[in-house]
């Protein structure tokens, strides 16, 4: 086991990147930005959760309205990033972890019923993995969280929707989608394929749904990990290494391996990413720059908490997985 590794002064700074963020009701992405926006305002909300700091009251309603703001007439919402699905699935999680249950958006109601499950997910270019899985987890985030459907159509679409998911995972690596696993030796290849099967992962976890093929998923992370760079940066990596990978192969890979698969094996992994990851993110910009991405490292840190929670010094922070807060980031 190693010894504690200190995130303390990263949290500090992310804690204080978010309130200098503020702008309104919401915040700002970018240092310096004079605007509220959808990514801003979200991320700092799955920051201040993960740090213990859940919006309550008149604070929540102020939340609320700021993400509200960025509604258009048909339900979605406005922002010049990332698809529509995404932009609605971060919405709305929101939202939910706020204390408010949205509708569904009009534009999706049809993509909800029961008959439309298989032709959307069969439609969405599995050959990008990564892009599609906004697609496909971005719309069962939605399915999930909102309001708006009787409770029979609703589970009638979740069992097709799920079901046609579970029948398109790849019977080796326990990842999406069946026959399009990408190259190990490629970029990102085969980590594709995971970073798109994090996101089905903390469905399936919010759901209590059991994962396809746990067991393969540690295998096919452990060789990411450790036969390319695409997980573990290295010590001279720049900063911009660090973020949704780190998080996406910590999540899926270490909580696949609760049952036991070659867990001394995950455990001395997350041991080896963690120490790299105390060093990079002890750099005093660590908390700088894109606000959505900094949400993904404090995630990485809350989710190795989870996995080392001996290793890991918060500086007496009691850090939530953000994902197990808000089913989307």
């Amino acid at each position: 086991m190693v010894s504690a590794l200190s995130f303390d002064g990263f949290l500090r700074n992310a804690r204080e990147r978010v309130a200098e963020s503020r702008r309104g009701d919401g915040y700002t992405r970018h240092r310096g930005g004079t605007a509220t926006d959808l990514y801003g305002t979200a991320a700092a909300i799955g920051i201040r959760i993960a740090l213990g700091d859940h919006p309550i009251g008149r604070e929540a309603d102020d939340l609320r309205r700021a993400v509200n703001s960025f509604a258009t007439a048909d339900g979605l919402f406005a922002d010049p990033t990332h698809g529509e699905i995404h932009r609605a699935a971060t919405a709305l999680t929101t939202l939910m972890v706020l204390g408010e249950l949205p509708p569904v958006p009009a534009r999706l109601q049809d993509l909800l019923r029961a008959e439309a499950a298989a032709p959307f997910l069969a439609g969405l270019d599995w050959d990008q993995p990564w892009p599609a899985s906004h697609e496909a987890a971005g719309l069962l985030a939605i399915g999930v969280v909102c309001a708006g459907a009787a409770e029979n159509e609703r589970t009638g679409w979740l069992d097709q929707y799920l079901g046609w998911l579970d029948d398109h995972a790849d019977g080796e690596t326990g990842l999406w989608l069946r026959d399009r696993m990408g190259a190990v030796d490629e970029d990102p290849g085969l980590f594709g394929n995971l970073g798109c099967s994090f996101h089905m992962h903390f469905l399936y976890e919010w759901l209590g749904r059991t994962w396809p093929n746990p067991s393969g998923v540690v295998d096919t992370g452990l060789l990411l990990l450790h036969e390319t760079p695409t997980v573990l940066p290295s010590e001279d990596s720049p900063l911009d290494a660090w973020g949704f990978r780190q998080l996406d192969w910590v999540y899926s890979v270490g909580r696949s391996a609760r049952d036991g698969h070659r867990a001394a094996e995950v455990t001395a992994a997350c041991e080896t990413l963690a120490n790299r990851a105390a060093a990079a993110l002890s750099a005093p910009d660590a908390a700088e720059g894109d606000l959505h991405v900094v949400q993904a490292r404090v995630g990485l840190v809350a989710e190795l908490a989870v996995q080392l929670p001996d290793a890991i010094d918060t500086g007496g922070l009691s850090l939530r997985s953000i994902l197990d807060a808000r089913p989307f980031i």
